[in-house]
């Protein structure tokens, strides 16, 4: 006999399933053109119907749950016009779903735009579960109080307790009033002092997966070094000092938008329409980065044709053949690989003519693999610039304009009260620091006989301590030279922190103690997620609960590891400064663990002819053809050790599954009415 209810711990682990599963796969949804126009508001500026015909509701409604309720209100942003989201944003999404950006499962390997879009994923679900269940509100800490910034366990203590001051409290109005006052955040209290102290080692976290331990680190960090290097700050900077606003803001738009070309000249004179009209300085700075990555994997290229052993030009024509082919094509060849349990390179060559495979070595094999990963990040990088730079109308240089007409208010109010050149130099020394905390330390007890370790996460969070300054000068400089626009940034925070709270008075009382933690249930979600459940047959209800605490006692595994890694980087921040250890790899967070999660289930295509495919956790550590080069070669140490060991340490993931076949159909329908209540209706 099954409990017709469900437990406060086990609403909670529910919710996390099926918030987790939504989110990821709605932004999977935008590698299509038309995921955009199912949308909803404010790409449709009509929510009373759309193609879908469910009234109105959209088809990715947890993105959309938070866009309408934190970002749509941002000051500025509020004013774009309706037909910047209906039109230019919305056009310039279905351009990028046109273009058909490849897939992981065709290239081999987990590239950049996968690891950012999944990490993006899970932040966004983190905040989109707290709009569903709120904040629990239970009797307001005092911030005053006692907090050990060397204890994890006073650490956590105190995120909670300012999350729920500034959400139910009024903390928020003293941060801003204390911002007034002093650049000094951390003065304010004892507990805004140790969450800051906790926000530094999750933020550090997530850099050191980001540039250390994916395979893409080193990637993305030569990538955001070439940016940082034509970025014109001297110039900005001089630009800057221009005492007219009006003028200044012209001068910076004539700096990175304008274009001279005979197009341009021509559409403006009327002796054309919509003629090529080139590049304006923002877009030659994409256009530059983008193609310099295209001749790394352009030398990759030849390599391959160089080779003794190449493969026979007929393959390699092939495969060229199969990149240009249409997006059906690409997505039947894709099902055959994956059904027919063989490589995307032998179902390729198998639709042209199945006597290419015959006389294919496996070393060839591996090298048309190679050779179909570069010439898709050829063409991704390709693709994506004719979005941005040379598509005409050019919807960037517009989104641009229209994105600094509205904030141009507050750009002026700012440039007139606030010492700009200065915080510009700010950006430009923490991207400088960024950049060399993030290669390789020669350091007593090293991994390698010359002492050179990677970076660790005691090296980031020394990063941020060193740079936080720069951050709370400027916030300081603007809450005290800028008051109107300080009272209406507060005026939104408030406005924000308001759909955390829970609406239901008796929601945080339905909790579980776990050791020293309190399991929060599911909060407004609680009655709605017991409802679903009820609906289930007992066979149902068994096997979905079975998961359920099954996943429940994984997420208590995940906190109470993330919790001791708190404790070990506390602990390893002043031996590091003292040079007496390499620092930890590894770092707190639930967040890190669900988006390695996403990474691992990616499926990748076999590396040999025949075989079951590959999946994400596989193929991490795994750089694509091209990148390798592109890459410094004083890089000294082997990230797929390094997740090797990261991976070890986790706990497995249990299959939930049965969870989401069953119920996350209804769980899409019933978050599709919560976020489009109150939307405007034409």
């Amino acid at each position: 006999m099954t409990s017709a209810a469900l437990s406060s711990q086990q609403l909670r682990a529910l919710l996390d399933i099926l918030v987790h599963h939504e989110t990821y796969s709605e932004v999977q949804t935008f590698k299509h053109p038309d995921a955009i126009d199912q949308y909803g508001y404010p790409f449709q500026t009509s929510t009373k119907t759309q193609s879908d015909g469910k009234n109105g509701r959209s088809s990715s409604p947890l993105l959309q749950l938070l866009f309408t309720r934190l970002v749509l209100p941002i000051p500025g942003i509020r004013d774009l016009p309706s037909e910047f989201w209906a039109t230019k944003f919305r056009n310039i999404m279905r351009r990028f779903g046109e273009a058909e950006l490849s897939e992981s499962y065709d290239k081999g390997t987990l590239g950049s735009r996968k690891r950012l879009a999944s990490a993006a994923s899970v932040i966004h679900e983190g905040i989109t579960r707290g709009l569903l269940s709120g904040i629990p509100n239970d009797n307001p800490p005092d911030l005053h109080g006692k907090y050990d910034i060397h204890n994890a366990d006073d650490l956590a203590r105190a995120w909670d307790d300012v999350v729920q001051h500034l959400v139910y409290g009024d903390l928020l109005n003293e941060l801003f009033d204390h911002f007034t006052k002093t650049p000094n955040l951390e003065e304010h209290s004892p507990a805004v002092e140790a969450a800051v102290n906790f926000a530094i080692i999750y933020i550090a976290t997530f850099l050191h997966h980001l540039f250390v331990l994916s395979a893409e680190g080193p990637y993305l960090l030569k990538l955001i070094d070439n940016v940082h290097g034509l970025v014109p700050y001297t110039v900005i900077g001089q630009t800057l000092r221009v005492g007219n606003a009006g003028t200044m803001i012209n001068a910076m738009i004539k700096l990175f938008l304008a274009k001279l070309s005979i197009g341009a000249v021509s559409n403006w004179l009327g002796f054309t329409q919509n003629a090529t009209d080139g590049m304006n300085l923002m877009q030659r700075i994409i256009s530059l980065v983008l193609e310099w990555d295209c001749s790394e994997f352009r030398k990759a290229i030849d390599g391959i044709r160089r080779s003794e052993d190449r493969p026979d030009e007929s393959h390699l024509v092939t495969v060229d053949e199969h990149i240009q082919a249409s997006r059906e094509q690409h997505e039947s060849t894709r099902e055959l690989s994956i059904k027919g349990q063989k490589s995307i390179v032998v179902a390729i060559l198998e639709t042209k003519d199945k006597c290419l495979t015959e006389s294919l070595t496996d070393s060839q094999h591996t090298q048309c693999l190679e050779y179909h990963s570069a010439q898709l990040a050829i063409r991704d990088r390709e693709k994506i610039t004719e979005v941005l730079c040379r598509q005409t109308p050019d919807l960037t240089t517009s989104i641009v304009r229209d994105g600094v007409s509205v904030f141009e208010p507050m750009i002026r109010t700012i440039h007139k009260n606030v010492d700009l050149r200065k915080h510009i130099g700010s950006v430009e020394s923490f991207l400088t620091d960024l950049i060399a905390t993030s290669k390789p330390k020669k350091r007593d007890g090293g991994q390698t006989p010359n002492g050179i370790v990677p970076p660790s996460v005691e090296d980031y969070v020394a990063l941020l301590k060193r740079n936080r300054q720069l951050a709370y000068d400027y916030l300081h400089d603007f809450a005290k030279g800028c008051p109107d626009l300080r009272t209406t940034w507060l005026d939104w925070a408030k406005d924000s922190l308001k759909f955390f709270r829970r609406k239901s008075k008796t929601a945080h009382s339905t909790a579980a103690k776990n050791g020293d933690n309190i399991l929060y249930s599911a909060g407004d979600m609680d009655e709605d997620l017991q409802n679903l459940f009820a609906k289930l047959t007992d066979e149902k209800k068994n096997s979905v609960k079975a998961a359920i605490d099954a996943h429940a006692k994984y997420l208590s595994t995940l906190e109470d590891m993330s919790r001791t890694r708190i404790q070990s980087i506390v602990d390893g921040v002043d031996e590091l400064e003292n040079k007496k250890t390499v620092g930890n790899m590894s770092g707190p967070g639930v967040y890190i663990t669900r988006w390695h999660c996403l990474l691992d289930e990616t499926i990748v295509t076999p590396n040999t002819p025949r075989g079951p495919p590959r999946r994400g956790k596989d193929v991490k550590s795994v750089k694509a053809l091209g990148k390798t080069e592109a890459i410094v070669t004083r890089e000294t140490w082997d990230p797929d050790d390094l997740t090797r060991q990261e991976e070890q340490a986790r706990p497995e993931t249990p299959d939930v599954s049965i969870v989401i076949d069953t119920l996350g159909p209804q769980f899409k329908s019933l978050v599709a009415d919560i976020s489009s209540r109150g939307l405007p209706l034409k």
